[in-house]
């Protein structure tokens, strides 16, 4: 597999050859060999140059975990062999790498200064499945999909809630409904993301349709377009408080929805003492978040 990923990447069994630190007479050898196993060609010669078959494609995005395993176990390796005590490997979506895990990871490093912390920022989907695949010792997500090979641990609910400017006639109100969101300039996530179908659930009890101005993968991304000063955004209570600032208010969505914060780990791995301590350090540092996000919800912004 590693001999067909160079040959795809360098389009020559000479530049695959100089890759690998082989032969060039080695590499041909070796697809010839494969493709008499396999069946089937894997590359075609075009203008001296070898295109894959759509049959080398799909192998190699099949093998892609396995390089992923490869690359996370020669890291290991490597911290080993540089005197590390250990490293905690973190997945997170993007509105959770901004919001709280930053904090939590410099308070950790402050700590506990010997133990290496990689953070990778993914879309829900790819978060949780570089945890499944050992990549990731733990992921941090609102709102998982249910996977076999998973264990959740619930850190907290978080509430969905409006950011918007305080001189909109939305920001009057003490709660804002799906109804009161009915022609107004609204940002809000996708409906291919799990937190933006939750909200055209709730649109949909109503019913409504929830049909944002403006769709964003991110939450995160939602918030800064009104802070930039457009529009109503629709995201959770972490989310909005990361760009509070004068002139914007936060008022609670009324749906009596909740969207799950929770810590995702592989159900056949026990969790390292380290990865159990930082997520320990993530649960304290959520709360006291929340104190005092929901403390200054209310609290008017001079």
């Amino acid at each position: 597999m590693e001999i067909l990923r160079a040959v795809v990447t360098y389009r020559t069994t000479v530049g695959a050859a100089e890759r690998l630190g082989m032969s060039q007479p080695s590499i041909s050898n070796t697809i010839r060999h494969i493709e008499t196993v396999l069946g089937f060609p894997l590359f075609e010669r075009v203008s001296n140059r070898l295109s894959p078959t759509e049959e080398a494609l799909i192998l190699l995005e099949e093998a892609e975990p396995l390089f992923h395993l490869r690359d996370a176990v020669n890291q290991r390796a490597g911290d080993l062999r540089g005197g590390k005590i250990g490293r905690i490997r973190i997945a997170a979506t993007a509105e959770l790498s901004e919001s709280v895990l930053p904090r939590v990871i410099a308070d950790y490093a402050r700590d506990y200064p010997r133990i290496q912390l990689s953070l990778e920022t993914r879309p829900l989907d790819s978060v949780l499945q570089v945890v499944e695949n050992g990549v990731a010792d733990v992921a941090f997500a609102m709102s998982p999909y249910e996977r076999q090979a998973m264990n959740y641990e619930q850190i907290a609910d978080l509430r969905p809630v409006c950011l918007l400017q305080d001189s909109d006639p939305l920001a009057k109100l003490d709660v804002i409904t799906a109804k009161d969101l009915m022609g107004a300039a609204l940002i809000g996530p996708q409906v291919s993301t799990r937190i933006g179908l939750m909200l055209a659930d709730s649109f949909r009890a109503q019913g409504l349709e929830y049909r944002p101005s403006i769709e964003t993968r991110f939450m995160n991304a939602a918030v800064r377009i009104v802070r930039d000063g457009w529009g109503v955004a629709l995201v959770d209570e972490l989310s909005a408080h990361t760009e509070l600032r004068p002139g914007l208010v936060i008022r609670p969505y009324g749906s009596g929805q909740s969207f799950d914060l929770c810590a995702a780990m592989q159900k056949t791995k026990v969790p390292s003492r380290q990865t159990r301590r930082f997520i320990e350090m993530f649960r304290e540092r959520v709360a006291l978040r929340l104190e005092e996000v929901r403390a200054e919800s209310q609290r008017p912004i001079a």
